[in-house]
């Protein structure tokens, strides 16, 4: 005869559909903190497995309470740039030993692909296997938590989409953004557009180290509590075209107009004027035919308010960089003041004031005097009446000769543009 608690076990399985219990491993060197409270101290994790965690501590957290938990492998303690995962929790039980708790996954995070890394995180015996793992868990883990339930487009991303080295800068990309979204308010909260997010992780994946950083600053500017606001689309197309090179002159542009702006205690009219010696520290290259169409690129884009003057034959001495207003959003929502530049963007470093006055090349009467070293010319003359067309070449040199005559550079006589040689010719044959 059948015991009555059994025939109630019976009932209660009708109409479930058994699952498996999820594999229970032993992970080596792993531990856990919860995440909002600064008196939680660290755990050892006992087993791990795809539905939940055991773990050693002497805490004893309601049940049922969910649980924000950083989970950390202790063999990177020192490296802060993959071995934290931020995952949530919810106690189940209480054990002589410690907590049992299940795991609460976000929407739009696969149970699989949750499965698949989380296995290689405790099972995979290489470093820089295990980092990697752990740095695509918590790539993904964000992406979730930023798209909800359309994170999958950009997750798919991380699954081979991408070169190795595309898939490490946006992984970069995206952790940035995690940490600059952390020290604002409301970081958990935030959300952004998928379309956006996945637009910006594959352009910024192409991106340099110095250009990366503003897209680090676009997804985190992107994000917003609602999720909806898609205004950073716009930037986004202006940025996947900026270069290395231009990048430098885009924030030193920016950085000195808003420092001129500080000090008048206002808008104005700010400019930035640099000369072709400055122009070579900034970008490091001694090419200045390269350095003027950068300049163009960034007028034609919208991003600087005035063209280098490919027209005319007089050797320029200064080169405005001055950003436009277009220039100075995509500064702030960049994040531009946090970017931190592999070489110094002061070209004015090392110049005594009086230097730093010359460099800046003529003024008007309404320019004020520069009182600090490296602080931008201010022009109360804004305006740009010149076309916005791609340059064929540059007349651009190092220095200058007498009567307005282009001066070589290293020996080499410096042509305007592809026509030069004829338009000179032509006019020899009207002189005579």
């Amino acid at each position: 005869m059948t015991p009555l608690p059994q025939w109630k076990s019976w009932f209660q399985k009708l109409g479930r559909v058994e699952k498996p219990r999820a594999e229970r491993r032993i992970p080596s060197g792993f531990s856990v903190r919860r995440r909002n409270s600064a008196l939680s101290k660290s755990a050892t994790i006992r087993n791990i497995s795809s539905t939940g965690l055991h773990i050693v501590t002497d805490e004893r957290w309601p049940p049922g309470e969910l649980v924000p938990l950083t989970v950390v492998a202790e063999r990177f303690v020192e490296d802060q740039s993959g071995p934290q995962v931020e995952v949530h929790a919810r106690v189940v039980r209480h054990a002589h030993d410690g907590l049992g708790l299940s795991f609460v996954l976000p929407d739009g995070l696969n149970p699989d692909l949750w499965d698949v890394l989380l296995r290689n995180a405790v099972v995979l015996q290489e470093s820089k296997d295990i980092l990697h793992t752990l740095k695509v868990l918590r790539t993904a883990m964000f992406l979730c938590r930023i798209c909800q339930a359309d994170a999958h487009d950009a997750i798919e991303l991380l699954g081979g989409a991408l070169d190795p080295t595309r898939t490490e800068n946006l992984m970069e990309i995206a952790y940035g953004a995690e940490r600059l979204l952390a020290a604002g308010p409301d970081a958990e909260k935030m959300r952004a557009h998928p379309a956006l997010v996945l637009n910006i992780l594959k352009h910024g994946s192409w991106a340099d180290e110095l250009t990366r950083q503003l897209w680090v600053g676009l997804l985190a500017t992107s994000c917003s509590v609602d999720g909806k606001d898609e205004s950073n689309s716009e930037f986004t197309e202006l940025l996947v075209n900026v270069t290395r090179s231009q990048c430098r002159v885009f924030l030193c542009g920016c950085r000195k107009v808003l420092e001129a702006r500080r000090e008048i205690g206002g808008e104005g009219s700010a400019r930035v004027i640099v000369t072709p010696e400055q122009m070579i520290r900034l970008t490091a290259m001694h090419d200045m035919t390269r350095n003027a169409t950068d300049v163009a690129h960034l007028f034609i884009t919208g991003i600087v308010e005035k063209n280098f003057d490919f027209t005319s034959y007089v050797v320029t001495e200064s080169i405005d960089i001055t950003p436009s207003k277009l220039g100075l959003e995509l500064y702030e929502r960049g994040k531009g003041d946090c970017v931190k530049p592999d070489l110094t963007l002061d070209v004015w470093e090392g110049y005594s004031g009086e230097e730093v006055l010359a460099l800046a090349g003529p003024t008007t009467d309404t320019v004020p005097e520069l009182k600090a070293q490296g602080e931008a010319s201010i022009d109360s003359n804004s305006s740009d009446d010149a076309e916005r067309t791609l340059p064929q070449a540059s007349p651009l040199a190092a220095d200058g000769g007498k009567d307005g005559e282009p001066k070589s550079v290293k020996g080499k006589r410096v042509a305007k543009s592809p026509g030069d040689a004829q338009t000179v010719k032509r006019r020899s044959k009207k002189a005579r």
